[in-house]
């Protein structure tokens, strides 16, 4: 039996270099990524036991290297590495959504943040 559930880390803060304009490179700004991991959580509900779950810490983690490591010029590649990372490192998830956001985009508007969500399944 699977009891497959969700695990959130939401409103996730990163500053780094990512964006088309030179601007963006030169100074960088802030993101904000929500990520939904979809995965069995019977195990770790029944036994209570970090072990038998995904480390939201952990993934945390991972997130914030593959983001900052590299320039991406656009947020749908940014989004996609982070996406195949989690997949990568992390085998009970089934699957990714990732949510991004740049909450002072560089362009002339009064707006909360402009962003993409993706969505990525474990083939198979």
């Amino acid at each position: 039996m699977s009891e497959t559930g969700v695990i959130l880390i939401e409103k996730l803060d990163i500053y780094a270099y990512h964006g088309f304009f030179s601007e963006e490179e030169r100074l960088g700004q802030r993101f904000v990524l929500d990520l939904a991991l979809e995965t069995d959580l019977r195990p770790s509900a029944v036994s209570d036991a970090l072990a038998d779950t995904v480390n939201y810490g952990t993934v945390v983690g991972v997130v914030t290297e593959v983001f900052t490591t590299r320039r991406f010029n656009l947020l749908e590649a940014a989004a996609r590495a982070v996406a195949m990372a989690v997949l990568e490192r992390f085998p009970p998830v089934t699957r990714v959504e990732v949510t991004l956001r740049k909450p002072a985009p560089p362009i002339h508007a009064t707006l909360a943040s402009v962003g993409i969500k993706l969505s990525f399944a474990r083939e198979g």
